[in-house]
């Protein structure tokens, strides 16, 4: 008889983004009369609130990395101490949430002879040695989109082991979601708002979505622009920069920076028109987020939103580092809220078929079910 299979999930990062929004869900949505979930961060911050929120164990341990200039070099001590917890705690897989970040998992899980799950949740233009040791050795490599797989190829790391299972969004969660709170918060009333929503960094393409505000603010004098999101990662200066970018451009009085916000799914639901302006987005959660409350999207195609958007049914896609386009794709959708209303409408439709939490969840579970059964094989020979 097979018992509850436990799951050990490693995260290096204290602080909340898009792959720790992804592995909390995972946790929280798991058959828990199948798996036992138990989640390691690096440090107690945003994301380990969230998960105890949830009612999800957590365990902190000091696993980061070590820097050496803008390189990140796995760690002994965090990797013994990882292997020490894993031999106490005895999961039966181990499930990392980024094959680039994590450093330790693969070498602790493999020293405890405990299969190794990986999430690739970034664009990987490079690979070192060890990177292609990792990948090689891990059970299973989950990509979150077609576009990350095709960028381990290329970048030469192995894909036989990698399977493609899209990010979930909850939809029941955005079904609560209040976005005539937030817009009473900000004083934005009926303005047409168009916003961006992500950590401030700069292959997030916020310059770029300032310039096309810049470009519109005549046209649509009462459209109003949110910038959802805080240095999280970015040192802050590149906040500075885009506030005085924003000053330069004459934009003070319709570009909002809200900061870092808990109730995101609030302010896209404020919103009239989602932007993702990234040079290259491996998947784009926030992309996901939109269509699960009925908004159209603008996005860049490149990566990740290809696969997602629908040009011209869900959203429409435009050229990466191009103001000028995107721009007119915004204007295209503030000219003709109606037609827009039905793109939202179908991207309601499209998360709900495609991208439901549940669906990705049961898709994990069988890598789950497969990566023990596979083990114990090994292990009975």
């Amino acid at each position: 008889m097979i018992t509850q299979t436990r799951i050990m999930f490693v995260s290096p990062n204290a602080l909340l983004g898009g792959g720790e929004i992804n592995q909390m869900l995972l946790a929280s949505h798991l058959d828990r009369a199948r798996f036992v979930p138990e989640v390691v961060v690096s440090a107690d911050g945003p994301y380990s609130d969230e998960l105890r929120a949830r009612d999800i164990p957590v365990k902190v341990l000091s696993i980061r990395p070590v820097r050496v200039g803008s390189r990140k070099l796995p760690s002994p001590a965090a990797a013994a101490l990882l292997y020490r917890y894993i031999r106490k705690r005895r999961p039966h897989i181990v499930h990392s949430s980024s094959l680039p970040e994590d450093l330790h998992s693969s070498v602790a899980g493999r020293m405890a002879g405990v299969p190794v799950v990986h999430d690739a949740q970034t664009i990987i233009y490079r690979a070192a040695p060890f990177d292609r040791w990792r990948a090689a050795v891990s059970a299973r490599v989950i990509c979150i989109s077609h576009a990350i797989r095709n960028s381990m190829a290329r970048a030469r790391l192995p894909v036989h082991n990698t399977e493609v299972i899209y990010s979930g969004v909850d939809l029941a969660e955005h079904a609560r979601a209040d976005g005539r709170k937030f817009r009473e918060e900000f004083g934005l009333a009926d303005a047409p708002v168009v916003g961006i929503a992500s950590r401030l960094s700069p292959e997030k393409g916020h310059d770029y979505f300032l310039r096309a505000a810049a470009a519109l603010k005549e046209r649509f004098p009462n459209a109003r622009f949110l910038v959802v999101g805080g240095a999280t990662y970015a040192p802050r200066q590149y906040e500075m920069y885009l506030k005085d970018l924003s000053h330069a451009l004459g934009l003070d009085n319709c570009v909002i920076f809200t900061g870092f916000r808990r109730d995101v799914l609030n302010a896209i639901a404020a919103m009239d028109v989602l932007v993702c302006a990234a040079d290259e987005e491996a998947l784009g959660r926030v992309v996901l987020e939109a269509m699960a409350l009925g908004k159209p999207v603008v996005a860049t195609k490149a990566g990740g939103p290809c696969e997602t958007v629908e040009d011209g049914v869900t959203g429409m896609l435009v050229r990466p580092n191009d103001s000028r386009s995107l721009a007119a794709a915004i204007a295209r959708m503030l000219e003709n809220p109606e037609n827009a209303g039905q793109m939202g409408r179908r991207a309601r439709e499209r998360a709900e078929s495609s991208y439901s939490i549940e669906q990705n969840v049961a898709r994990v579970q069988e890598v789950y079910r497969i990566v023990r059964a596979q083990h114990a094989a090994r292990r009975a020979r």
